[in-house]
């Protein structure tokens, strides 16, 4: 099923998080939140590619703060971020790199 509105992706996102957390609702809500900020902070740049706590990479390689900046400084002539951590970032030609500072 490819779900198109980020609306939609984010109620099942939250949907599947309680379901399979049976956790505290305030748990289940922080990363519903965090999904959220994640899908709206992309919605006009081509979509999530990669997120980790407060940081954002979108699909046209704009970010939403300095650890999504290094990321993707790291993967500038590897064809853009794949995914991120702590500590690496994995570039779309799967290559990968420390990330300094992470």
């Amino acid at each position: 099923m490819k779900i198109t509105k980020p609306l939609s992706l984010a109620a099942v996102l939250a949907a599947s998080l309680a379901a399979a957390c049976g956790g505290s609702n305030t748990s289940s809500s922080d990363r519903a939140e965090r999904s959220t900020t994640a899908i709206d902070a992309c919605s006009e740049h081509g979509g999530v590619t990669a997120f980790d706590d407060d940081a954002v990479i979108c699909d046209d390689q704009t970010f939403t703060d300095e650890r999504g900046r290094r990321a993707v400084e790291a993967c500038r002539e590897h064809d853009g971020v794949s995914a991120f951590d702590d500590d690496i970032v994995i570039c779309r030609d799967q290559t990968f790199h420390e990330a300094e500072g992470g």
